[in-house]
């Protein structure tokens, strides 16, 4: 580990973004909070994905392989890259990388108190969506309307050479997007 310079860093708790092994940032989290004593902020996003089976749901980080940990650097930086889990502490050269407390404020203010943010997807007209289950599955469509109740949609597929509007079940279609926080 590189010499910091301990003139620069303050004597008070501040936010540093931590680094932890892929997939590991829930447990990491816990360890950190237990073992380290020290406040964790680690968002996790929860959408749905489609399988082959159908639809289901999945929980990510919001920042892969990062978490947020607030500490006195001076006191608790070998403590913390001591927890199993933790590669390292976000560092700028030598000095540790300081997260301002509105970064973290703002993200805090979007999550429900499991730290989890729920994307969801809305189903709306000329949306371009895939088919999940039943026997198009796999096949690309737009959505045509939104039947009532919002249980099912009609979709505009092309049959035989020629585009026919199908109804399928809301449950049996996602928007066509890799991930729910990619650029559109």
């Amino acid at each position: 580990m590189a010499k910091f310079d301990p003139k620069l860093i303050p004597t008070e708790p501040c936010w540093y973004c931590v680094r932890v092994r892929p997939k590991q940032e829930a447990v990491t989290a816990r360890m950190l909070r237990t073992e380290a004593e020290i406040e964790v902020f680690c968002p996790f996003i929860r959408f749905k994905r489609a399988r082959r089976d159908g639809t289901m749901w999945v929980t990510e980080g919001m920042f892969p392989g990062y978490l947020f940990g607030r500490f006195a650097f001076a006191e608790h930086h070998r403590h913390v890259v001591s927890i199993a889990g933790v590669s390292t502490i976000v560092r700028f050269g030598e000095q540790p990388a300081i997260v301002p407390n509105a970064v973290i404020d703002e993200l805090q203010a979007h999550v429900s108190g499991d730290d989890t943010i729920v994307i969801s997807q809305p189903i709306e007209p000329g949306t371009e969506v895939k088919i999940v289950e039943g026997a198009y599955a796999g096949v690309r469509a737009i959505v045509s309307r939104v039947l009532p109740a919002g249980m099912r949609v009609a979709v505009l597929l092309e049959v035989l050479g020629m585009e026919r509007e199908v109804e399928i079940a809301t449950d049996a279609v996602l928007p066509d997007a890799s991930h729910p926080l990619a650029p559109k």
